[in-house]
């Protein structure tokens, strides 16, 4: 038995390093999301024949039986440092209330795997999402082939281009809501009404069902994974900035956004 590093020899020690720390952030808010959130092993949530639940699951958890990364009370994600602890990490990013878009990722942790790396992936507002007093933007939905496209990203610029002044992930009915960050709208020369050009990015070829594993046993089973190297540029991914493989524009108009809140538009992807 090796001896303590940190306590007399007397004592039984445990000493558990964090290998990677997980912050879920609110773009919009641009802070670490309070509400509780659910980090697991990406996989198959419901498998036939079913198998046990993880014991250690909390309360607010459903019911499939993917392993739950531990929260902790800092609405902080923890993976410790253990024997055989490799990248990379494929997760997924689920909020049951919806305000939140799910998201999965797969993480490359350095080789070797080194202590104290914090991610901070961004969850992008869903259906439920309370909306800050004064925001604005548009809530809009994504067809194809006239019926919801899931998973669609959302981007708003000001006319002529520029920057980029808003981002949106869709879900899986195909709808967004997408919020304008503060500098959209600032300035003594703002124009009323105001506008942006938003662009709709998805896949090329629609995804096919029969190409899944089993897609009755997943609702993500279309979800992108998306790549994220920490030694890389795993920024922009991370932050949702950086479209899927495969993606493409496919829709671009320009849209008023009212100051009486979020209003509605729908958007035909071809």
């Amino acid at each position: 038995m090796s001896p303590n590093e940190f306590l007399a020899p007397r004592w039984d020690e445990l000493v558990a390093r964090l290998a990677l720390g997980i912050e879920p952030t609110d773009p919009v808010r641009r802070s670490r999301i309070a509400w509780p959130l659910e980090v697991a092993a990406d996989g198959v949530p419901y498998p036939a024949p079913r198998t046990l639940r993880d014991p250690r699951a909390g309360p607010w958890d459903g019911t499939d039986v993917l392993r739950r990364v531990e929260r902790r009370d800092s609405c902080r994600f923890v993976v410790t440092l253990r024997d055989g602890t490799a990248g990379p990490l494929e997760l997924r990013f689920l909020d049951r209330a919806q305000r939140y878009v799910p998201r999965r990722m797969r993480i490359h942790l350095p080789d070797p795997v080194d202590t104290g790396r914090i991610v901070r992936p961004a969850l992008f507002p869903g259906a439920a999402y309370p909306v800050p007093t004064g925001a604005l933007g548009v809530r809009g939905q994504v067809l194809r082939g006239g019926v919801p496209m899931r998973w669609a990203r959302v981007e708003a610029r000001r006319p002529g281009g520029g920057a980029v002044v808003g981002r949106a992930h869709g879900d899986e009915h195909g709808e967004f809501l997408l919020l304008l960050e503060p500098a959209a709208a600032a300035g003594a020369e703002l124009p009323r009404p105001l506008r942006v050009r938003v662009a709709v990015f998805g896949p090329d070829e629609p995804p096919d069902p029969d190409d899944a594993p089993d897609p009755a046993a997943d609702p993500l089973w279309d979800l992108p994974l998306e790549e994220a190297e920490l030694d890389g540029g795993g920024a922009e991914a991370l932050a949702g900035a950086r479209l899927p493989d495969g993606y493409r524009e496919g829709v671009s108009r320009e849209v008023v956004i009212g100051l009486g809140g979020p209003g509605r538009e729908k958007f035909d992807f071809s």
